[in-house]
């Protein structure tokens, strides 16, 4: 056993990591509308498509999508069909709208990454949100994932997602994301806007008893928001999830033993099934929501 746990150790020690220390990509005092809308007359006129990473320095997975971007198995990849831009987030609460114009609603973690295309818009909807754990995935991955999207069309889809049930299905998902969204993004810019005004609390803090207590205060509504996060997250996921599965089982359920084709899917949306989905509502986020 102890030479198991040696031989793992060693492996473990061995694995290449990261050189991300250095990479601070990010620029708040940069105008990120200007970098955006730069890159994509520079993709158009050369065929390309635009990353925007949608991160932060103090970001450990952000670097680790930057370190990914330096080694020399991507720089193939995004000098052929890329345009990068590092669009800073600050704590999810900086230039929301400019993921809200490509229809990303709410920021789940850091990094939130778009690939848009200059004429057909954002096409990695499904997964903008896959790289939040960046540091710990090899860059083979990164390069997989780039090389797909420097090409693939939206809309490619299966049997089930190809109907207009599960559209519907996706759509009432979309517009809850869309309404639960803004509360959320709302909360990151509150707490921001509360924190900038707390100096001297935090200053005093564990001096000063009314001090400790606003800073108590501020850390339990902070927790809040980042416990809101991570849940609507897992709701959001198991929405689509459930809409899928949901809507698989229900078409199968209507074939009664028949292949599955489109003839089959097209009589099946013609009957207008009626599937619920179980969209789930919260509280208050914070003091700025009493009365709401």
């Amino acid at each position: 056993m102890t030479r198991i746990l040696t031989a793992f150790f060693l492996l473990l020690t061995s694995m290449p990591a990261l050189a991300d220390d250095d990479l601070r990509p990010f620029d708040a005092a940069v105008d990120a509308r200007a970098e955006v809308d730069s890159a994509l007359t520079r993709a158009a006129a050369e065929g390309q498509r635009v990353i925007l990473v949608m991160g932060a320095n103090w970001c450990h997975d952000s670097r680790g999508l930057a370190a990914h971007f330096a080694s020399d198995a991507m720089q193939p990849v995004l000098n052929e069909h890329y345009e990068v831009v590092w669009v800073d987030v600050g704590m999810r609460h900086r230039n929301q709208d400019i993921a809200a114009q490509y229809g990303v609603p709410v920021f789940y973690g850091t990094p939130t990454v778009l690939v848009v295309d200059p004429e057909m818009g954002l096409v990695n909807g499904d997964s903008v949100h896959d790289w939040a754990n960046a540091h710990s995935r090899p860059t083979s991955d990164a390069v997989s994932y780039f090389t797909t999207f420097a090409s693939i069309r939206p809309g490619s889809a299966g049997l089930v997602e190809n109907t207009a049930t599960y559209a519907g299905l996706i759509e009432q998902i979309d517009d809850w994301e869309a309404r639960e969204g803004a509360r959320l993004m709302r909360a990151y810019r509150e707490v921001e806007t509360l924190r900038a005004t707390m100096a001297e609390d935090f200053e005093r803090a564990g001096n000063d008893e009314a001090a400790t207590e606003a800073v108590e205060t501020f850390h339990g509504i902070e927790d809040d928001v980042e416990r809101q996060r991570r849940r609507m997250r897992n709701d959001m996921d198991r929405l689509r999830a459930d809409a899928r599965d949901d809507a698989r089982s229900a078409l199968i359920t209507f074939a009664d033993g028949r292949a599955l084709d489109a003839e089959i899917a097209a009589q099946w949306d013609a009957s207008e099934p009626v599937i619920e989905l179980d969209l789930p509502g919260y509280g208050p986020l914070g003091p700025w929501e009493d009365g709401e």
